[in-house]
């Protein structure tokens, strides 16, 4: 065998041996800081503050219509409900198309009654009004 086989090569005394350089330096995995997510549940939207009365408004102002005998007290409740949501909603930038939906019934149910006290209720009045002025001179 060979004695020179046996051996590990060594470099030759003139090459100096190879130095080690340190591995780059990579930024960091995770920033500093977190980034600003926004957050995870969801934004509520600004309460209308005359939504109710509004509401109320209109479903009284379509019962109004409905209702044969009570129609004029829920109408001029309605109304009033209705001008009371109309400026809370404008005041705080609302639509106000409910309110004014349960003011134009209420204010139709009222128009309705006014032309029914002058049409049937007046003369009926009027006219049991005489028979009873009547029957007073015949008993009396």
């Amino acid at each position: 065998m060979d004695d020179n086989n046996n051996y590990q090569q060594q470099p030759p005394p003139y090459q100096q041996p190879q130095q080690y350089q340190q591995p780059p330096q990579y930024p960091p995995q995770y920033p500093q800081q977190p980034p600003q997510y926004p957050p995870q549940y969801p934004q509520q939207a600004p309460q209308d503050p005359g939504k109710g009365l509004a509401i109320t408004s209109m479903v009284l102002g379509i019962a109004s219509l409905v209702l044969p005998f009570v129609g004029a007290v829920t109408a001029i409740v309605g109304l009033i409900l209705g001008i009371m949501a109309m400026k809370k909603q404008k005041e705080a930038g609302f639509p106000t198309g409910m309110a004014v939906a349960g003011m134009v019934c209420s204010i139709i149910t009222l128009a309705i009654n006014l032309i029914l006290i002058f049409a049937c209720y007046l003369p009926l009045w009027c006219w049991g009004n005489s028979i009873v002025s009547g029957l007073n001179d015949y008993y009396w």
